[in-house]
């Protein structure tokens, strides 16, 4: 027989198990929730950094033109140099000649000389003696170093073959090659001066060298000797302050 007691206790069980349960469902973990969508989703940038816009430059002086010009013992080969940089001297750049002429061969080297970016320079060299009969020539460049370019060129120009006297000689004729060089040279600098002589062909048949004194302003008159192994139909004259 149940007590006054257990039936209270009976009567408000249902109400307490259905609290317990309640309390129950709201201890669960809540569920996650996902971050906002941005309404403007980004996107990878079209910018892309500048690269130089300036590639390696060609450090490298070819030969154009190669030629000697032979009078009796004595002979001229000439090379005509072209530095092919454009921002870049040349430096210390040395061209050997081997001369050919019948029964034989004979080496030299001309002095040493420098190239502004994109200038061309004939240069020479006497051979006396052992360079008779002398008909063509070997040539090989050997460059010293690279400096950024701030040489002052001297234009080159042309310039007109006058025979000398005597003009011929057993083998081939001297003269001079006369003309107007152009640059912006301070006064009293030295030069070095040479000529290359072509045939109606283009080919070279003589030059010469010698050194002046650049005399202010901005042009120098100036004349070579020179020596050809057949009349040339033109001369060009080039110049170099010598270092």
């Amino acid at each position: 027989m149940q007590s006054a007691y257990d039936r209270r206790v009976l009567r408000h069980l249902p109400v307490a198990l259905l609290l317990l349960a309640m309390t129950a469902c709201g201890a669960t973990a809540p569920h996650s929730v996902p971050p906002p969508v941005s309404a403007h989703p980004s996107t990878a940038s079209s910018e892309r950094t500048a690269s130089p816009s300036s590639g390696p430059d060609t450090e490298q002086v070819t030969v154009t033109a190669s030629g000697v010009g032979a009078y009796d013992l004595q002979a001229y080969p000439v090379a005509v140099l072209h530095n092919q940089a454009s921002t870049h001297d040349a430096t210390e750049v040395v061209v050997s000649f081997t001369v050919h002429f019948p029964g034989g061969t004979d080496s030299l080297a001309a002095e040493p000389v420098s190239l502004a970016p994109a200038e061309t320079l004939a240069v020479t060299a006497l051979c006396t003696d052992s360079c008779a009969g002398a008909t063509s020539t070997d040539v090989s460049v050997a460059v010293g170093g690279w400096e950024a370019g701030d040489r002052t060129v001297i234009s080159a120009t042309s310039a007109v073959y006058a025979c000398g006297s005597p003009c011929a000689g057993t083998t081939g004729y001297q003269g001079d090659v006369s003309g107007t060089l152009n640059g912006q040279m301070p006064s009293g600098s030295q030069v070095s001066v040479s000529a290359a002589c072509e045939d109606g062909a283009g080919a070279i048949v003589g030059g010469g060298l010698r050194e002046a004194v650049w005399p202010g302003g901005t042009s120098l008159a100036s004349s070579v000797p020179v020596l050809v192994s057949a009349h040339p139909a033109a001369c060009q004259l080039y110049a170099t302050e010598v270092s």
